[in-house]
């Protein structure tokens, strides 16, 4: 059995008190063996002299590394765009709130209803 056998899919309850930085060398781990990929891949696409995947695989790791930025709080490294998108986090729900959902916010009705105004 696979290490990815025993922890993919879970179905962990989280504790008390439990914080995403709890989870720091777990998330870590898995920052660092995928941010390893892209740097493998990346370095494929560079010897193929194949630019776009070349960047792709360079966009993969910058994403990855901005998650560790978000768990250790480093608010110093963020632009405004992304500090706009971390605070539209809902960590009641432990969702991340999409631009423009606010418009579909409001009571559900039936399909074909007639609209209020």
């Amino acid at each position: 059995m696979s290490a990815l056998d025993v922890h993919a899919g879970g179905g962990f309850v989280r504790g008390e008190g439990c914080r995403l930085p709890a989870h720091y060398l777990e998330l870590q781990a898995l920052v660092d063996a995928l941010s390893y990929a892209a740097q493998q891949e990346m370095g494929e696409a560079i010897r193929r002299r194949d630019n776009l995947a070349r960047e792709r695989a360079y966009g993969k790791w910058l994403g990855l590394r901005g998650l560790l930025r978000a768990i250790e709080a480093r608010t110093d490294e963020w632009l405004p765009g992304e500090l706009a998108m971390l605070e539209r986090i809902d960590w009641q729900r432990e969702q991340f709130r999409f631009p423009g959902i606010e418009a579909f916010e409001g009571s559900l009705t039936e399909p074909g209803a007639p609209l209020s105004s």
